[in-house]
C-alpha cells in the first residue's frame, strides 16, 4: 500500500536530534533480537507500541557496553534478555528510621495497627 504524499512528511513536531535518534534505535535494534520479550511489553490495539521502560532499559544497558569501549554493534548483541527485563536503573534501599541500622530494622512491611491478619479475617467470613 502506497501512503499518500500528506502522510509522508511529519506533522511538524519536534525533531530529536541525531544523537538520540542514533541511541533510540540502537534500544530498538536490542529490544528486536527477543521477539518474546518484546511481545510482553506491547500495548495498545493490537500491539502498536512498545513500554517506553523497556526502551529506557535497553538503552541503558547499550550506553553502559559502549562506554566501556565496545563497538555500537558488539554492544548491541552483547545485550541479553534478563538484563533488559530485569534492569534496575535506581538502586533500592530499604527504608530505615533516623539512627536505625540494618539489625534493627526488616524489609518486611508490618501489619496496619489494629487489623488482624489476612489469613484470620478471611477465615471469619
Amino acid at each position: 500500500m502506497k501512503l499518500p504524499d500528506d502522510l509522508k512528511h511529519p506533522s511538524g513536531g519536534e525533531q530529536i536530534d541525531e544523537l538520540a535518534h542514533s541511541a533510540i534505535r540502537l534500544a530498538h535494534d536490542a529490544i528486536e533480537r527477543f521477539p518474546d520479550m518484546k511481545r510482553r511489553h506491547m500495548f495498545l490495539a493490537g500491539g502498536a507500541a512498545i513500554s517506553s521502560a523497556l526502551v529506557v532499559a535497553a538503552g541503558v544497558a547499550v550506553a553502559r557496553r559502549i562506554l566501556a569501549g565496545a563497538k555500537p554493534d558488539e554492544a548491541v548483541q552483547s545485550v541479553t534478555e534478563d538484563e533488559i527485563e530485569g534492569l534496575r536503573l535506581v538502586e533500592r534501599t530499604p527504608y530505615r528510621p533516623n539512627g536505625a541500622t540494618p539489625a534493627d530494622t526488616t524489609d518486611e512491611v508490618p501489619d496496619p495497627v489494629g487489623e488482624p491478619p489476612i489469613d484470620s479475617a478471611a477465615a471469619g467470613s
